[in-house]
């Protein structure tokens, strides 16, 4: 019998109850998960879901996902829908009711996959939550139990592996720039980007 990834870890599960009991909407850190909407941040963080069009229902349900993904993957929130990996990466959210993860500080204009980063997306057809991972390590993933995608834009002809549970290589990646609009995450545990 195959061994499955959890669906979702005991202390997300908690995470993601918590704030959706408590209707958390500022920022949140992996150290405390929890919010403060009465932080100048928590309330830079309230305006850019406002700006970006997003119902108070909206944005409860943008902070419940960050929440998780903080909970889950670690990381500082930076933005209403952005998480930094500090050293490694980022993690950019999909607002609800949207496609594709977009940025909301103005800072950046759309979601491209950076140069000299491993992108991995949530959906098929680069949509959803988007992670850019840039540092040379190995990524844990968590929940990460349907079809997806990715894009290798790091230095020409640097590949990704992806690892099962124990570690073993599944998939090595053609060298950068390479890319996939519909890949299986359900097999897949780990990545390293290099």
């Amino acid at each position: 019998m195959a061994l499955r990834k959890p669906t979702a870890s005991l202390f997300t599960v908690l995470a993601l109850i918590a704030a959706t009991v408590i209707g958390l909407t500022g920022p949140a850190t992996a150290a405390t998960g929890a919010t403060d909407a009465s932080s100048a941040t928590g309330q830079e963080f309230a305006a850019q879901a406002k700006h970006a069009g997003l119902t108070g229902a909206e944005a409860k349900q943008l902070q419940t996902t960050v929440d998780g993904y903080l909970a889950a993957q670690g990381g500082t929130q930076v933005a209403a829908n952005e998480i930094a990996l500090p050293g490694k990466g980022e993690i950019v959210v999909a607002l609800p009711g949207e496609r594709q993860a977009r940025d909301l500080t103005g800072a950046k204009s759309a979601r491209a996959c950076p140069y000299e980063n491993f992108c991995m997306y949530t959906g098929t057809n680069y949509t959803g939550t988007q992670f850019n991972l840039w540092k040379c390590q190995t990524y844990d993933l968590s929940n990460w139990n349907y079809p997806g995608s990715w894009i290798n834009n790091q230095t020409p002809g640097t590949r990704a592996r992806f690892l099962d549970r124990n570690y073993n290589t599944i998939y090595t990646t053609p060298g950068a720039y390479s890319y996939s609009s519909h890949y299986d995450w359900a097999p897949v545990w780990h990545v390293i980007p290099c």
